[in-house]
């Protein structure tokens, strides 16, 4: 790049509940990141923890698997430093502090647990810094969703693993669980009703494609683009129509979302209608890329 200079090629990993996504990317001295390799894996190593409090065997396996994989390519691509974080289901796990020194063991990555603050700010730090500060974000994860603004951010235990896990494909009760939530959050972001809302994570981005009928995923046409409530709506009205079979072929909706889709896009569509918001921007730039910012 013209005018700067280059200081350091660097990697970050989040690893969530329900997938691991990595970022490479280079550092210039002016502080612009020009990402190089994206990638994101379903591991679903929070497999179970709707009704344990362990990692189970398989996750732990599926996960380390894809670490050792992305560890070949920063290696391949020449990163200088690559930093890892786990969120929601490692603050929960009794054993992923066993597992974080098995996969340093095995791979060389080390893995900081994060608590759910650290985690939205993270979050934050990536949208706000390609969609100003005046924005509320949603971060709707496996097993854990954080709202965040300029004054606040709160984390709750309930994401779309968690909720699938324990009611199912069950509409109602999945409505009825995320409604017992609200009265909190609004208790906790009385200041950002009527901001522009941001989503981020595998389900706003998901439905986006979903919108967009994408065979074949794109960063850069995702990051950025419009979804209104109504929208969300009538995608919510057609995955409770439909089995998880079903949904698998539904252009835009990767299959090892298919049975956790409901549930993610239920929650975001009462905490939108909550803040009153009719629109929403998704960004696919979430924790990785705070990290990366900050790095």
């Amino acid at each position: 790049m013209v005018g700067t200079e280059f200081e350091m090629k660097i990697a970050a990993i989040d690893i969530g509940t329900h997938s691991v996504l990595l970022l490479i990317a280079e550092k210039h001295s002016d502080g612009t990141i020009i990402p190089l390799i994206e990638e994101a894996t379903l591991t679903r190593i929070g497999e179970g923890m709707g009704s344990t409090s362990v990692f189970l065997p398989a996750g732990m396996q599926r996960t380390l698997d894809v670490l050792k994989k992305y560890k070949t390519i920063c290696d391949k691509h020449g990163v200088e430093k690559i930093v890892a974080v786990g969120t929601a289901a490692f603050r929960k796990a009794t054993n992923a502090k066993d597992f974080v020194a098995h996969v340093e063991k095995e791979c060389g990555i080390v893995i900081k647990i994060i608590p759910g603050e650290r985690e939205a700010e993270l979050t934050w730090k990536a949208a706000s810094t390609d969609f100003g500060k005046d924005i509320v974000v949603v971060d709707i994860g496996g097993g854990s969703t954080e709202i965040i603004s300029t004054g606040s951010a709160i984390s709750i235990p309930i994401g779309s693993v968690l909720l699938t896990e324990k009611y199912g494909q069950d509409y109602d009760k999945l409505c009825n669980a995320i409604d017992d939530k609200l009265p909190f959050i609004g208790h906790q972001t009385s200041d950002i009703e009527h901001r522009a809302l941001v989503a981020t994570a595998g389900t706003a981005t998901t439905l986006g494609a979903i919108k967009n009928k994408m065979k074949v995923y794109q960063h850069a046409e995702i990051h950025g683009s419009k979804i209104s409530l109504e929208e969300i709506k009538t995608i919510i009205a057609d995955l409770k129509s439909k089995t998880v079979e079903e949904r698998k072929k539904i252009p835009g909706l990767e299959p090892g979302r298919a049975d956790v889709i409901l549930a993610g896009s239920l929650l975001l569509q009462k905490i939108t209608h909550h803040f009153g918001i009719e629109e929403i921007t998704i960004s696919d730039r979430g924790v990785r890329w705070g990290l990366i910012y900050e790095s």
